[in-house]
């Protein structure tokens, strides 16, 4: 039996690129209401309750909300019931991930309980699996508890390839600030290029940059970072970079997770030449990305694509 997937509104555009890549699979609608008081009513759309018992079920979405998340559970946990075979969970973009630690008494990490709570839910005849790409941390996957499967893809192949098409020369790599130095040093041990950091200091919500390490001079500056949430940490060290000698500076992220419009228009206002990411975050989608020249936005359905079908054969 082909499998089915299900997606949270979110991120259909997703579920619908693992689709095209694997066509045995077939996407089956959702309903969804709000209720006056607020409840969510959702409804998978099947006419007969037998439709999904010993099928394996793909279930897309990017925990990029409560709601998102909370859909996610609700979901995995009614095929469950309705007798799926297999459930894969297909997370391109794990949301609370920079909460993966404590530090302040008191502090929740929601990373790890999400985790937990994901590891909890009901599986079908076999384990559960997660997948998912690019983790903040990557002691992250290892917060998924029990019998279940859990894989961290990499988007790196992908981004490697969307810097080569920038056709840049006289080139190094950098980060936005002293969090990400191993994936810097990936990229620049794949180029054979040299590497710079930013060091950088916060009293209260205020940050600033106290010094660029390394020699920017003529250079072409690529920053990486996991992830652009904000931006304002992207821009000030793209102007740091720029300030200390560099050629021009631009930007490579794994998940373009926007905080809101105000992050978008602040990168388009930027210095930053052009920004690379993927479409694992829904806010890669947004009409103010897809509309400018800056944004780069790099598919990686096809990296859970062929896991998927190593997993479903389908």
């Amino acid at each position: 039996m082909y499998p089915i997937v299900l997606s949270t509104d979110a991120s259909s555009y997703f579920a619908k690129l693992i689709a095209t890549r694997l066509p045995r699979l077939k996407i089956f609608p959702m309903t969804r209401k709000n209720f006056g008081d607020g409840e969510r009513y959702l409804k998978i759309d099947i006419t007969d309750r037998m439709e999904l018992v010993g099928r394996d079920i793909v279930i897309v979405g990017s925990t990029a909300t409560d709601s998102d998340f909370t859909e996610i559970c609700r979901i995995g946990t009614a095929v469950a019931k309705y007798g799926a075979r297999k459930i894969i969970f297909v997370i391109p973009f794990f949301g609370y991930s920079t909460m993966e630690r404590a530090v302040k008494p008191g502090e929740i990490v929601t990373a790890k309980i999400n985790a937990r709570q994901l590891s909890e839910l009901p599986h079908g005849d076999v384990r559960n699996c997660f997948l998912m790409l690019d983790l903040h941390t990557a002691g992250l996957v290892h917060y998924f508890e029990g019998e279940c499967l859990r894989f961290e893809l990499y988007a790196e192949p992908v981004l490697t390839g969307a810097i080569r098409d920038l056709g840049l020369t006289d080139f190094m790599f950098a980060s936005a600030d002293l969090g990400r130095p191993l994936w810097v040093q990936t990229f620049a041990k794949k180029f054979e290029t040299s590497i710079a950091f930013i060091q950088k200091s916060r009293d209260f919500e205020e940050t600033k940059v106290d010094a660029v390490i390394g020699d920017v001079r003529g250079k072409n500056v690529v920053i990486y970072d996991d992830m652009i949430r904000s931006g304002t940490t992207l821009v000030h060290a793209a102007d740091a970079y720029l300030e200390n000698g560099a050629s021009a500076v631009y930007a490579v992220a794994s998940h373009l997770s926007f905080n809101n419009e105000a992050a978008i228009d602040l990168l388009e206002a930027s210095a930053i030449k052009k920004i690379i990411g993927t479409n694992s975050h829904p806010m890669s989608q947004h009409p103010k990305v897809a509309g400018s020249s800056k944004f780069v936005v790099e598919d990686v359905s096809n990296l859970f694509a062929n896991l998927i079908y190593r997993l479903t054969g389908e």
